[in-house]
């Protein structure tokens, strides 16, 4: 969310941002963001985008000598709101090896963290954390405890619910016997409100469980069916469950996935929402010899849409398809990018495919191309929705063998055709040191952000880099929207403010007005022009755009005296373009104002991006 309020008039200020702050978001590919750089190892990052534009990075931390839990929230400019290299979550003590983790951030802005330690004994437990953007331990000081048992609890996974609850779920694995996937419900403010349990059959331990929100409180979970061997039967298996955690698939029989084989070993299949109530699988497995990427789709009643055992991403002969990432589109299909490898896995690159809402091919049966396959090693593929076509990134390492990677990006249109050019990818991560474990997440204002651990320095830090829609690293991205003009007093306040959410590109299609400070239940329009002036006297208020002056939305205001507007095809005037800017206001009524009975909004300028 964009809220860039008051500059009284000097608009053009937006064309070209000057301050330059060291703690901002990085420009340079050579550099990148520093979240923590400290001895010893830091590692297994997490990211989250918060609701403002702001982000959560998350990692284990070595400095003191024993794992401890820290985090860091960035405002949207990339400045770090605790002290340097992070604040300590939690310093409890952990096993001797680390295992997943999770973190997102919720609907207001907060950090939701579910981990494992040994706090309470020999054994992993799960324990959950609820960080507020300034710092403050909203489930208390050391969080709540998930599980306090004498068994192996592992890998949790979390999500908060359209209900405002969280729910959270993890593997119990005991020693002997049968295992279960727990899913247990918080409330917002961590207090207990159930608890599902997934039993396995006899003597079986499911595990590696996925977890989604859906519809009305409901929650969507992926689970491996057992995972007590090497030889257990690794089969793919989902549940959909309401606010009350009953199960509402298949008369409550699990969905089988994926049963043609076991996927391998230690191997965790990815679960996206659909939007729509379903979700989207996805994995890698090799039901012959050659591994290949799959994917499925379950409707909101759990029904497969794809064939059983799923469809292939990509059908390339003599070629390995690992590791897919998936990205669900606003209009049933999905975005795939996987890496490619030969048979005998001495080489490598990076494969991408669209799969329609009935599950074909799109972008032809190899799907399309984004690294080629050769000796140049590429790992930790993940793909973004970003408009209507997708942006995935990717470790690269030119001096295979040796364990130095860059970080390459790539934005991808609805065809599957690069969009930056002449190179079609760009440096996010320039410098060549050991690179792993990449998280990338996209936010409401349309900017791509990625965190990795790094060599560069020691044994292992913790970078960060935010990546435009154009291409462009750091904080001066030229897809930009800000306030100008002033609003007058009315009736109600002190005026009415016009702000924007999302970001204005075209191909991000999320760009909306928003209205605040009107008076209750009058109608009003949202207006836009290129040509922009100074403010003039226009009834109870000031005009700042000249002809030709383009209409847009006719809207009732709230009880609150607010109101909203969503900009994208075929709303846009035919004007829009990439390269333009243009200035927005809102001309509202106001009977009830002794002068002039209508008045206008403040202003936003936005520059028309990619």
């Amino acid at each position: 969310m964009l809220r860039i309020r008051s500059l009284a008039y000097p608009f053009l200020a937006l064309a070209a941002p000057t301050t330059t702050l060291a703690a901002q978001w990085s420009s340079d590919p050579a550099l990148n963001s520093a979240v923590c750089v400290q001895n010893g190892d830091q590692t297994v990052p997490q990211i989250a985008a918060g609701s403002d534009g702001a982000t959560w990075v998350g990692w284990f931390d070595n400095r003191s000598g024993a794992y401890a839990v820290y985090a860091q929230h960035f405002d949207s400019l990339g400045l770090p709101t605790f002290a340097a290299n992070g604040l300590a979550v939690s310093t409890h003590p952990q096993n001797s090896s680390l295992i997943g983790w999770d973190m997102q951030s919720d609907a207001a802005g907060n950090a939701l963290l579910a981990f494992t330690d040994v706090r309470a004994g020999g054994d992993l437990d799960v324990y959950a954390y609820k960080l507020s953007p300034s710092g403050q331990f909203l489930w208390g000081a050391d969080g709540v405890a998930i599980s306090t048992n004498v068994d192996f609890d592992a890998n949790p996974v979390l999500a908060e619910l359209s209900d405002g609850s969280v729910a959270i779920a993890y593997a119990r694995i005991p020693s002997s016997g049968t295992g279960a996937i727990h899913i247990q419900r918080r409330s917002s403010a961590g207090a207990l409100l159930g608890e599902t349990v997934i039993s396995g059959a006899t003597n079986e331990k499911p595990s590696f469980a996925a977890l989604v929100a859906s519809d009305n409180g409901s929650f969507i979970v992926q689970w491996l069916r057992n995972t007590a061997s090497f030889s257990s039967l690794r089969h793919i298996r989902a549940m959909k469950f309401d606010a009350n955690g009953a199960a509402l698939w298949n008369g409550g029989a699990p969905v089988i996935v994926y049963d043609a084989s076991s996927v391998p070993i230690a191997y965790q299949p990815l679960l996206e929402s659909d939007g729509a109530g379903g979700a989207w699988l996805a994995w890698h497995a090799a039901p012959a010899t050659t591994f290949t990427s799959r994917v499925q789709r379950l409707n909101a009643s759990g029904a497969e849409l794809f064939p059983h055992n799923g469809v292939s991403v990509s059908v390339e002969a003599g070629v390995q398809q690992l590791s897919p990432s998936i990205a669900p589109m606003a209009n049933g299909d999905a975005i795939v990018v996987f890496n490619r490898r030969n048979g005998a896995q001495s080489q490598w690159g990076v494969g991408a495919q669209r799969i329609s809402a009935s599950g074909a091919r799109l972008w032809t049966d190899p799907g399309v191309s984004l690294a080629a396959l050769d000796g140049q090693n590429e790992s930790f593929e993940r793909v973004v929705a970003f408009g209507d076509g997708a942006l995935a990134l990717y470790f690269d390492n030119p001096q295979t063998p040796l364990p130095a990677s860059r970080l390459r990006a790539a934005r991808l249109n609805p065809n599957g055709a690069f969009t930056w050019m002449p190179s079609g990818t760009v440096s996010v991560s320039a410098i060549l040191p050991q690179k792993d474990d990449l998280e990338v997440v996209v936010d409401r204002s349309g900017v791509v952000r990625a965190a990795w651990r790094d060599e560069r320095n020691d044994s292992g830090d913790i970078f960060a880099q935010s990546l435009h829609a154009e291409g462009a690293l750091g904080t001066g991205s030229a897809c930009v929207a800000g306030a100008f003009c002033n609003s007058s007093p009315n009736s109600v306040g002190p005026g009415a403010q016009l702000d924007s959410l999302g970001a204005p590109s075209l191909g991000w299609a999320d760009f909306e007005l928003t209205v605040s400070g009107c008076p209750p239940g009058v109608s009003g329009r949202f207006f836009t022009s290129s040509q922009v002036i100074a403010p003039t006297p226009f009834f109870a208020g000031s005009l700042c755009l000249a002809q030709p002056l383009e209409r847009l939305a006719l809207v009732t205001t709230s009880p609150s005296g607010a109101a909203s507007t969503q900009l994208a095809a075929p709303s846009l005037p035919p004007a829009f373009a990439v390269g333009t800017t243009w200035g927005f206001q809102f001309w509202y009524r106001d009977p009830a104002n002794p002068g002039p009975s209508t008045n206008t909004s403040d202003g936003v300028l936005a520059f028309i991006c990619p």
